[in-house]
């Protein structure tokens, strides 16, 4: 036996040890453990979920050729990507809604990771460009439903003074949704129910209502068939007012608007329509080489035809005659065929109607 205080000291140092040891043994074992579990692969997906839930706005690659049927979405490093032909599916303007399914070759949508960030180019250009390269790209299984709404964005400028801004500005939206989605790879899937693709905007145009001369003063009101009309650039009013309705002295005389005595507006792709082209056309006027396209419509029934009547002050020797100045009042415009789709018009100008 050794005895003595170095000998208790070293038994001291060597428990110490011993501690120390074993800590460092459990903190490498725990370190080790948690490797092993992060880093292990089973095969699977190294994903569980495609979202993209955040990018509510739906790209387009152009709007001709093979580009026009590309559909897409971006988040830094991801995109999601739809291929459809939609101008066809779509080509209808009687159909709001559609659904078609997601077969894999005409219709397809697809998972795409990428290197670096994401953006147009990578998608659309042909051929794509060397960086970012993509990393992984899984398409969604056929026999998914893509349904796919036409919407119309409107943004209206409702004014009440007469000669004031009321044009009215529009953009055509195709919202779309998809249902059943399943994107699948080796023996794991990812499966939606429903899935809220996004919304494209795929046209915009402004109805002008401009109905006045540069001046302020009002444009002249013809008769056509059964209506009374006034022309601005290439847009057109019809109102159902027959010269019976005209008050046969000055004072004010107001009219509802109703099914049966209706506001029709009109506007066509090209300027310079005339009297006689659009009275004898209910829809595109024929041109010689292409026609003019009748690309709006919109119909009111409901509002008031105010009509103001005075005499004129002729000079001595000619009649008086009764000048009518036409505006129209709380007018309630609906696209024709979409009757959820409305504005309002506190006040327009419509013309005026000197009597002979």
């Amino acid at each position: 036996m050794i005895n003595g205080p170095n000998y208790n000291k070293k038994k001291y140092f060597c428990a110490l040890d011993k501690d120390i040891l074993m800590k460092r043994v459990i903190i490498i074992a725990t370190a080790v453990l948690l490797f092993i579990t992060g880093s292990c692969n089973d095969g699977k997906l190294t994903y569980n979920e495609i979202d993209f839930s955040k990018t509510t706005t739906v790209d387009r690659c152009s709007t001709l050729g093979d580009g026009s049927r590309v559909f897409y979405k971006t988040q830094d490093t991801e995109a999601l990507i739809l291929v459809a032909n939609m101008d066809d599916i779509m080509r209808d303007e009687t159909v709001q809604t559609i659904d078609i399914e997601i077969d894999g070759s005409s219709t397809q949508l697809m998972y795409r990771k990428y290197s670096d960030k994401v953006n147009a180019s990578s998608i659309c250009s042909f051929p794509a460009p060397a960086f970012p390269t993509v990393t992984q790209e899984i398409f969604a299984s056929p026999g998914a439903v893509l349904r796919t709404q036409r919407t119309v964005a409107i943004r209206n400028t409702d004014n009440t003074e007469i000669n004031a801004n009321h044009s009215v500005s529009l953009t055509y939206q195709y919202n779309f949704m998809l249902f059943n989605v399943s994107f699948q790879e080796g023996s794991t899937s990812i499966k939606y129910d429903r899935m809220n693709y996004g919304t494209n905007n795929y046209n915009t145009n402004t109805l002008g209502f401009n109905f006045l001369n540069n001046d302020g003063t009002y444009k002249p009101v013809n008769s056509c068939k059964t209506n009374f009309i006034s022309l601005s650039d290439k847009e057109v009013m019809l109102l159902n007012l027959s010269i019976n309705d005209l008050p046969t002295t000055d004072g004010e005389k107001t009219i509802p608007l109703s099914a049966e005595r209706m506001l029709v507006f009109k506007q066509y792709a090209r300027a310079g329509i005339n009297l006689t082209e659009v009275c004898d056309n209910d829809g595109d006027i024929p041109g010689s080489i292409t026609p003019n396209r009748l690309v709006e419509k919109w119909i009111a029934r409901n509002g008031n035809i105010v009509i103001t009547t005075r005499w004129t002050n002729p000079v001595e020797g000619e009649e008086r005659k009764l000048l009518h100045t036409i505006n129209l009042q709380n007018i309630v415009f609906a696209k024709e065929l979409y009757e959820n789709l409305t504005f309002r018009k506190a006040i327009l100008p419509f013309g005026t109607l000197l009597m002979e």
